[in-house]
């Protein structure tokens, strides 16, 4: 399986090759470091660990960082992240060149962040009535029984943070790669905003079902 980080450049369209229009996402893709590994002996699962966007040492304030790019004899990143299940050599590199065109991945980010938001915005709900003699027309009303449970119940939709959720999509495909440029185009919308950061990664081949 292959892994690589990138961010989000831009949304464009290209054509197939039956002439047909696709919808694509442009992200600038590594190249990644491979800092380290996690051993199923050592901490109990398999794991590889990439940094990306290399930055001086001075900037990094964390000194378990520094330690952490020391020991590994590397140089400095901005963003370390691990990828479970995928095991790659201490030192190697990650790029777009380890994946081909029509591959599935799995692709996870972060959605974009709305702030506080009422129940009208964040889950739909219907306005009050604005004819004469109404008051709540976006207020969400009742939240729960007085007498019995005589408490709001776990799971009530009501306004509060909206976005900047974890959104794994795990069937993206890859439309093309330009590897001299780090880029790699998939097809449709990734979640989170320009320059957005994601997580690229294979999705596993399911096996073939067994004869009865």
């Amino acid at each position: 399986m292959a892994c690589i980080l990138g961010r989000k450049i831009a949304m464009t369209q290209t054509y197939g090759p039956d002439g047909k229009q696709i919808p694509v996402t442009v992200i600038e893709a590594g190249p990644c470091k491979v800092i380290g590994q996690r051993t199923k002996d050592k901490d109990g699962y398999v794991a590889s660990i990439l940094g990306f966007e290399e930055v001086e040492g001075a900037k990094l304030k964390s000194k378990a960082l520094l330690g952490l790019f020391k020991k590994a004899s590397s140089a400095c990143f901005k963003v370390l992240h691990e990828f479970r299940d995928i095991e790659m050599a201490a030192g190697a590199d990650a790029t777009v060149a380890q994946f081909k065109e029509g591959d599935t991945l799995i692709v996870g980010g972060f959605s974009k962040g709305k702030g506080m938001t009422s129940v009208i915005k964040k889950w739909n709900f219907r306005t009050g009535r604005e004819s004469h003699g109404g008051n709540c027309q976006r207020k969400m009303g009742s939240a729960g029984m007085h007498t019995w449970p005589a408490h709001v119940i776990k799971g009530k939709k009501m306004a509060g943070r909206w976005g900047n959720d974890k959104i794994t999509l795990r069937t993206v495909e890859v439309v093309k790669i330009v590897a001299e440029s780090n880029i790699l185009m998939v097809k449709g919308p990734l979640p989170g905003g320009p320059l957005g950061l994601v997580s690229i990664q294979t999705a596993p081949v399911k096996g073939k079902k067994k004869a009865a």
